[in-house]
């Protein structure tokens, strides 16, 4: 069934947060399914401080998976709707999650918004400086924690004082992603994971992607990223090349803002780059 991308991007101006749902096939989740369990087996010996442990420089270590994984053609169309046509990935990491006794699970509220965010100037909707892509797994569940948000908090001046930021919030909204599905969320939401008292790790694979122009985590002065940016440039492909900071437009378009609507010069710009890649395919 197709997907109903208006309204997804409805929601997402909304409530800060839009899921696709079955958005990764069979294939993909049991080769991120198999890269965690390598991970496990290689940190078994050096257990995390706490009971969360991130792992980052995916690409470096799982090149040909992750490299398809970040440039996955319906997740940037969605973010280029989103941004413009100046996505770039900012970072991709494991995010495993241990479980703990039902008492410290509830300290596992954390509530915080992302990098970049710009909050409590409007209460209208203001485009995202950057995005996370999250995809959970196993099946999340109230044992295995949900993911907790307050809705439209992208867009108001809410925030959360330090004693309450591992406390429930009057306003929170509790969503439960399969395996397979793919969250959108705005920087400047407000949320937080929760506790895991399940019998099994929790984790996600974060792809952030932030505006071009923005300084990033990933190194890409790896050969398998370099290999990537050469391959998009002999094929014409601006948004790939892009999504590693190689973009020759960025300043001449950053300085074409006003002459009409954001949404409808990202679209003109957004054709150009493919009219430019198809005039060799």
């Amino acid at each position: 069934m197709a997907r109903n991308i208006t309204q997804h991007l409805e929601n997402f101006k909304r409530d800060g947060l839009t899921i696709f749902e079955n958005q990764l096939d069979v294939t993909v989740l049991d080769q991120w399914r198999s890269i965690f369990k390598k991970e496990l087996e290689q940190n078994k010996n050096n257990p995390p401080k706490g009971n969360r442990h991130d792992t980052y420089q995916l690409i470096e270590k799982y090149p040909n998976i992750a490299l398809s994984f970040v440039s996955n053609p319906e997740v940037l169309d969605f973010l280029e709707l989103l941004t413009g046509p100046f996505v770039s990935l900012e970072a991709m990491a494991f995010a495993a999650t241990y479980p703990t006794t039902q008492e410290e699970a509830i300290k596992g509220v954390g509530w915080h918004r992302d990098m970049w965010a710009s909050i409590g100037r409007t209460n209208d909707y203001l485009p995202p400086n950057a995005v996370n892509v999250l995809n959970y797994f196993p099946d999340i569940n109230p044992e295995i924690g949900a993911f907790r948000f307050i809705p439209g908090s992208h867009r108001k001046s809410i925030f959360v004082d330090a004693e309450m930021k591992r406390q429930p919030h009057p306003e929170e909204q509790l969503t439960y992603p399969k395996s397979g599905d793919t969250l959108f969320v705005h920087s400047g939401l407000l949320h937080s994971g929760t506790g895991n008292h399940s019998g099994e790790i929790r984790y996600f694979v974060s792809r952030f992607y932030a505006k071009c122009w923005y300084p990033r985590r990933e190194q890409t002065d790896i050969p398998a990223i370099q290999s990537f940016i050469g391959e998009a440039e002999s094929k014409r492909d601006r948004r790939l090349m892009r999504l590693f900071g190689k973009d020759d437009l960025l300043l001449s378009r950053a300085g074409r803002s006003g002459t009409c609507p954001e949404a409808e010069i990202w679209q003109k710009w957004i054709e150009e780059d493919r009219q430019y890649k198809s005039a060799i395919d």
